[in-house]
């Protein structure tokens, strides 16, 4: 069993960008964490102890995904890249399971300038080129990667980063309405969660109009997230992760079953 600790940095606050980390934690494993109370928890101090805390709660998270047999994958935003970036920084020489860094970049101009800052701050931090990996989202059919996001390949060429072809994520409207329904989207592609089954249940059992509404909009979102299933497993390991297989996801990371959700039991 391989484990490994990935960084996935968003540069944008983007759908697409959002649904990342979970769309690759679907074929990976392992736990997945977002530190995004950082400021928060270290909000009443100043600058020096904000940076001291930040990087308490960052090795919090790390050291949850030393515990795990497969690691996991730690899901950074735009908002908080300066603190993972000073925690990496500041703990390069000890965190020896952090193998791949995944610096998601979106097509318009300020996501760029945040992929060529995060990209020069991982260089700086002492991060080496071969462990950070860039993928495209947002991407339009049949866009030329080198083009439409110049700016950053221009970078990782003179910083000896490789883009990889295939580490592309397309767009699609199913992640917005993942992330506006609050969809668990490693789950659904992993089929541990069927909205289809909820959304069936959920009539037969006469559950409110609201609720039956809200279940076929996620069934909607989750055909569309379905039948790219396959680009995803692509995806993951043109980024040179480790994919396991859809029943050793749900062994290990299928939600538990008393989750509040539409009753699923139909009667008889």
């Amino acid at each position: 069993m391989t484990h490994q600790i990935v960084a996935h940095f968003q540069t944008a606050n983007s759908a697409a960008q959002a649904s990342a980390a979970q769309i690759l934690h679907a074929q990976t494993g392992g736990l997945l964490r977002k530190p995004d109370t950082l400021d928060g928890q270290v909000e009443q101090v100043n600058s020096a102890q904000r940076v001291e805390g930040s990087e308490l709660v960052l090795e919090d998270h790390y050291c949850t995904m030393m515990t795990s047999p497969r690691g996991g994958i730690i899901d950074v935003s735009a908002e908080h890249r300066n603190a993972m970036i000073g925690f990496i920084q500041s703990r390069r020489h000890v965190l020896t399971e952090l193998k791949a860094i995944i610096v998601s970049v979106s097509p318009d101009a300020g996501s760029q300038q945040v992929a060529v800052e995060t990209l020069a701050a991982l260089r700086a931090a002492g991060v080496a080129p071969a462990c950070i990996r860039i993928l495209s989202t947002d991407v339009p059919a049949n866009a030329h990667v080198d083009v439409m996001y110049a700016p950053v390949a221009d970078y990782a060429r003179e910083a000896q980063i490789t883009i990889t072809p295939e580490a592309v994520l397309p767009g699609s409207t199913s992640f917005a309405k993942a992330q506006q329904f609050r969809m668990p989207i490693a789950a659904v592609l992993n089929r541990a969660v069927d909205f289809e089954t909820e959304l069936t249940a959920a009539r037969i059992n006469g559950a409110p109009e609201k609720i039956v509404h809200a279940l076929a909009h996620k069934v909607i979102a989750q055909r569309d997230l379905l039948g790219t299933a396959d680009t995803f497993k692509r995806i993951a390991g043109s980024l040179g992760l480790p994919c396991i297989s859809q029943d050793e996801w749900c062994a290990e990371c299928a939600p538990p079953a008393n989750r509040k959700r539409a009753k699923t039991a139909i009667p008889e």
